[in-house]
């Protein structure tokens, strides 16, 4: 995922303090940052939009509704949840449980109002699309 951001070293400074997400690369003449967990190259980069322009205009409705990004344990939830409160940053949903997924969860909003959502799957299950 690639998300366009306004002002590139705020959104990785928000990105490494909140999510924990380690710069892997940059491109300075592009004004991109990759930033990774550690097992890929990277799992979101930011490129910051050039000076003037601006996101287009919609309807009301984003182009991204959320992003969510799994995390070890219910406590990172809670550890999220107290570093938003004390930042300041706006917590849109949480911290809670889902009502479908039935993962713990916390949503907030980004320097550039994109929602992210941190959340963590208490009973872990998998997919297995093998036939039988």
């Amino acid at each position: 995922m690639v998300l366009n951001v306004k002002n590139l070293k705020q959104s990785e400074q928000f990105y490494q303090s909140i999510a924990g997400l380690k710069v892997s690369a940059r491109n300075r003449r592009t004004k991109i940052t990759f930033l990774s967990f550690g097992r890929e190259h990277h799992d979101v980069a930011l490129m910051e939009l050039p000076r003037g322009a601006k996101h287009a205009e919609g309807t009301g409705v984003p182009k991204l509704h959320h992003f969510c990004i799994y995390v070890g344990s219910n406590d990172v939830i809670d550890d999220v949840h107290r570093l938003l409160k004390r930042r300041k940053i706006p917590i849109v949903s949480g911290p809670e449980t889902l009502e479908v997924a039935g993962n713990r969860s916390i949503s907030f909003l980004d320097p550039d109002g994109n929602r992210v959502e941190i959340a963590c799957n208490a009973n872990k299950f998998r997919f297995d699309n093998r036939k039988k």
